[in-house]
């Protein structure tokens, strides 16, 4: 199996370790992720799957307090997986999804100084499509459907300052509550998914980290 994995979460925004209430900011991350998987039988390879999935989700928030954090995420994802269809000999399973939508987040920061741990909640909804095409025929076979993704949780993190104006922010742990549906359109064909327990993880990710930028400095109008 060969593996590419590369992530970007890169923030403007005011968030610091001594965040002042009122401040604003904006941010966001930015991922992207390839996967091959290569099987070798006998001497033979061949190419069993080809993932690429890509994500990029901006946010604007504030601080309420200098404890208190609220802010909005949009988030804009796709994924493009290929596989050999079993059914048909010759042909390829390509199943294209994108998904759209938002995230709504607050958060609590304990302690001052440079470093603050802090526990949050944040809801998100995502609707979407995907395409399901066999590749390989002279005549496509091509099923669309609608989705849907809801998700509820609470996470846990910290805010570490570099500088006056710039944090480092580590998200990780998620317990919650998670939904995705899935409608053929033109049918009444669905498949419902959920979940609900504690995970380490974050959107996705073991680890996730945010850089952020303040507008204005602690005690400072500049």
């Amino acid at each position: 199996m060969k593996h590419i994995f590369l992530t970007a979460a890169l923030a403007l925004g005011a968030l610091a370790a001594q965040a002042q209430q009122g401040s604003f900011y904006v941010g966001g991350q930015a991922g992207f992720n390839s996967t091959t998987t290569t099987a070798n039988n006998s001497g033979t390879s061949a190419t069993t799957s080809k993932l690429n999935n890509y994500s990029f989700s901006p946010e604007v928030g504030t601080f309420f307090t200098n404890q208190v954090q609220f802010g909005v995420g949009f988030t804009f994802s796709g994924s493009k997986q290929e596989n050999p269809n079993a059914t048909v000999i010759g042909t390829t399973l390509s199943t294209t999804i994108n998904r759209y939508g938002g995230t709504v987040y607050s958060r609590y920061f304990f302690g001052e100084g440079n470093f603050r741990p802090f526990v949050g909640v944040n809801v998100s909804l995502l609707p979407g499509n995907s395409t399901i095409e066999t590749v390989g025929r002279v005549t496509p076979v091509t099923t669309e459907s609608s989705t849907l993704d809801f998700g509820a949780n609470i996470n846990a993190g910290f805010g570490y300052g570099l500088t006056k104006r710039l944090t480092v922010v580590g998200s990780f742990g998620t317990f919650g509550y998670q939904s995705s549906t899935s409608k053929e359109k033109g049918t009444d064909n669905k498949i419902t998914t959920t979940n609900f327990g504690l995970n380490a993880n974050t959107l996705g990710n073991l680890f996730t980290v945010g850089v952020y930028y303040t507008f204005r400095a602690p005690n400072n109008n500049n």
